[in-house]
């Protein structure tokens, strides 16, 4: 069931993280190309209730919020984006390679890779005869890989317990959908039999109901696709000049009416939540974040001498 206080905290945790990620590219604590997911907490708080230890999450490039709500370990996340040891991967695997092998949760950094690979991760469930589902988290630029047909097609065939859940935020890197995408996402799995459904993902509760239905039906051996549509309040990257995107677009885009954030928080005042405790809650978790950021960023570098460490060839 969803608690809406509750995914209320959860989404202003998100994004407290990823703006504590922002900064750790601006002080050069963090290398490469980073990708943040503000201003699609909503889609990730949507599924955190339905979200079991059985489960299975396999994420794209942007995956610090599917993590959150999969309870990977904060603090070792934060110390893997960091690159400290003490990380997910002792801070040799990044931002883009995050493992948490007891929560089943990854990411990949290859646009359309996560879809496979959580299709392994039901398929052991189908074939073990155990509890849980696979979560795919694709993109809307990754439902034009062929691995995705080629999931779908496996996944209706074999019965396989996954969801399929696309973040559609209107953009594959800097390609516009429309210029890219032919026809809708959502009916990608109708020739396998497989039902999908497009929704608000600007509205936790939206996605919730969405989710319940599409959890449902996995759970229960008929895979979903889910489609949450929303916007990157980024650049495809940190540092990316997002010159490709109208700044009419991105205005009408980035209002209180379309955070997801803020538009929560207006529903529950609007429904008689205290708005200074309201507040004070934001202020929480705000605080929680920076412990977790302190903490991690308290962790040593990586032993030069362990650089080799975990190299099989």
């Amino acid at each position: 069931m969803l608690d809406l206080e509750v995914a209320y905290r959860s989404m202003v945790r998100m994004r407290a993280v990823e703006e504590a990620v922002q900064l750790g590219v601006i002080s050069g604590e963090i290398h490469g190309e980073m990708h943040v997911g503000i201003g699609q907490e909503a889609i990730a708080a949507g599924i955190e209730p339905l979200l079991t230890d059985d489960d299975a999450v396999v994420s794209t490039h942007r995956p610090h919020l599917h993590a959150l709500v999969h309870r990977v370990n904060p603090v070792a996340m934060l110390a893997e984006l960091f690159e400290r040891d003490g990380g997910l991967c002792h801070g040799k695997g990044g931002h883009m390679h995050l493992f948490s092998p007891d929560r089943d949760f990854m990411c990949t950094g290859i646009v359309g890779a996560s879809v496979p690979i959580a299709l392994g991760y039901a398929f052991a469930r189908h074939y073990r005869e155990r509890a849980g589902l696979a979560v795919a988290v694709l993109g809307d630029g990754a439902a034009n890989i062929g691995a995705f047909a080629e999931s779908l097609n496996l996944a209706a065939l074999w019965r396989l317990p996954v969801v399929f859940l696309c973040e559609d935020n209107g953009y594959g890197i800097s390609v516009a959908r429309d210029a890219a995408t032919a026809g809708a996402i959502e009916r990608r799995g109708e020739p396998y039999g497989i039902p999908g459904r497009r929704v608000d993902g600007t509205d936790v509760t939206a996605v919730y109901d969405a989710a319940e239905q599409a959890f449902g039906q996995a759970r229960a051996g008929q895979p979903a696709l889910l489609v949450c549509d929303c916007y990157r309040w980024s650049g495809h990257y940190e540092g990316d000049t997002d010159h490709y995107r109208a700044q009419a677009e991105k205005d009408a885009a980035m209002t209180a009416e379309r955070d997801p954030i803020q538009r929560l928080r207006a529903r529950l005042i609007a429904g008689r939540a205290n708005e200074d405790e309201l507040t004070e809650a934001e202020a929480a978790e705000r605080a929680r974040v920076a412990e977790w950021v302190a903490e991690a960023r308290a962790k040593p570098s990586p032993n030069p001498a362990d650089a080799l460490s975990g190299v099989f060839v």
